[in-house]
């Protein structure tokens, strides 16, 4: 593997209580080493496959020592060197087929007993919100993935996997239409399609119409099978577009005409729709002497002019091994969508040493089971609320000193919290009971 290098330099320490405590931001010069993950997808059962060094070059991590900047990208060198391998690429959709987790982190035996906080700044997100949407059918003669293109409109497809058994919708016709299955006309069939994913034929009226008829019948989401051999394609939402809540997606002509015989010849499908997205976290990693044993603390890398800031405490005398350093998830990507993919810029903070936390913000309760409420002593311009993994849950803009959060429909578990003033931000890690 080659080797890049970066500097995270130590910037402040100091001594409390016993235990040191020590600071560090990004630089652009020492020794960085890199680290791949290696997972099946989501739509394949997610499980932990492998992992290995990796060289940083090969991560798509660039360092940049002139402007003192560390640019974070997906994985495309799995891919690129392997694009006719089922394993790397699934050669249907040509879609990556492995989950990639690229670790460029420092590791320094110095750090070890003592507590460490990470901070620097994201100078430029353009990653954030990238991936790839994964269509599969998981069971009967046609199991396996298919190409599929999102719509425009309705609900949008996201990291929780979709899965459910499909009908094929049926409409009487009417008004003298062609397709009893384009659900142009009004449905007769809306009993079994009632918690399924809709399978419909383009063509006759606006998609809008067809996905929201499936919806109002009870649908959860929506293929629609395009009746051409043309490419499939973003479909737009027509005059009823913004009426739509549920996500759906378009397959070819071919793929989709041999899940509606399947279908209609009595089989039962079930189906699984997710969305992959890369997601960017700074980290700090702290290892026993043989690896057994991490313990971890993360804060994801959000948008351009944010700061991160992520901190261990918890010291123990097992600790042997301390890294810090960033993470980029997602498919291994094709080297062809590189520049729409984007990448995430990091550099060391524009604020002060322990200056992340300079404004005054409280969050109670914490744990919370239903709502959280935050207040500071400046009016607050933005909250965004991020999973463990890094991903946006909730986001507020309530311009205002105090402000009630629901936190209800989310699952139990950690979040991050980050509450943006115009002088500043400050995030806190959160529990959801």
């Amino acid at each position: 593997m080659k080797k890049n290098y970066l500097l995270i330099a130590l910037v402040f320490s100091f001594t409390s209580l016993g235990i040191a405590q020590n600071t560090v931001t990004v630089d652009a010069n020492a020794v960085q080493n890199g680290y791949a993950n290696v997972f099946e997808t989501p739509a394949n059962g997610g499980v932990y496959l492998w992992g290995s060094e990796w060289g940083v070059i090969d991560l798509k991590t660039v360092v940049d020592a002139g402007t003192n900047t560390l640019t974070l990208q997906p994985n495309f060198n799995t891919y690129a060197d392997n694009p006719a391998d089922p394993y790397w690429v699934d050669q249907g959709t040509l879609l990556g087929n492995k989950t990639f987790e690229g670790n460029t982190y420092v590791e320094d035996a110095s750090l070890v007993g003592s507590e460490l906080t990470f901070e620097g700044n994201v100078t430029s997100n353009t990653l954030e919100g990238s991936g790839y949407l994964m269509f599969s059918v998981n069971n009967g003669p046609l199991a396996g993935n298919y190409s599929a293109v999102a719509a425009l409109f309705g609900g949008a497809f996201t990291s929780t996997p979709i899965t459910a058994d499909t009908a094929v919708v049926i409409d009487d016709d009417a008004d003298g239409g062609t397709d009893p299955n384009d659900a142009c006309e009004t449905i007769t069939n809306g009993a079994s399609l009632a918690g399924k994913i809709a399978i419909l034929r383009r063509g006759a009226c606006e998609f809008g119409v067809k996905v929201l008829a499936a919806e109002n019948e009870g649908a959860i989401a929506v293929i629609v099978v395009n009746n051409n051999p043309d490419p499939i394609i973003e479909m737009g939402g027509g005059v009823v577009g913004d009426d739509v809540t549920i996500p759906s997606l378009m397959v070819s002509d071919v793929d989709g005409e041999a899940i509606i015989a399947e279908v209609l010849g009595g089989g039962t499908l079930n189906a699984t729709m997710v969305y992959a997205p890369y997601v960017a976290r700074a980290f700090i990693k702290v290892f026993n002497a043989d690896f057994s044993v991490v313990k971890e603390e993360f804060a994801p890398l959000t948008g351009a002019g944010t700061n991160f800031s992520v901190s261990y405490t918890n010291v123990e005398p097992a600790d042997a091994i301390v890294q810090y350093g960033f993470q980029v998830t997602g498919l291994n990507a094709n080297p062809a969508d590189e520049a729409t993919l984007g990448s995430v810029v990091v550099a060391a903070g524009t604020l002060g040493i322990n200056e992340f936390n300079k404004i005054n913000v409280s969050i109670y309760p914490n744990p919370t089971v239903n709502n959280v409420n935050i207040q500071s002593d400046e009016q607050i311009m933005n909250i965004a609320v991020y999973n463990i993994v890094g991903q946006m849950v909730k986001n507020a803009s309530p311009v205002s000193n105090n402000f009630s959060l629901g936190m209800a429909n989310l699952d139990n578990g950690i979040y991050f919290v980050i509450v943006s003033t115009e002088t500043g931000n400050k995030t806190v890690k959160l529990i959801k009971q």
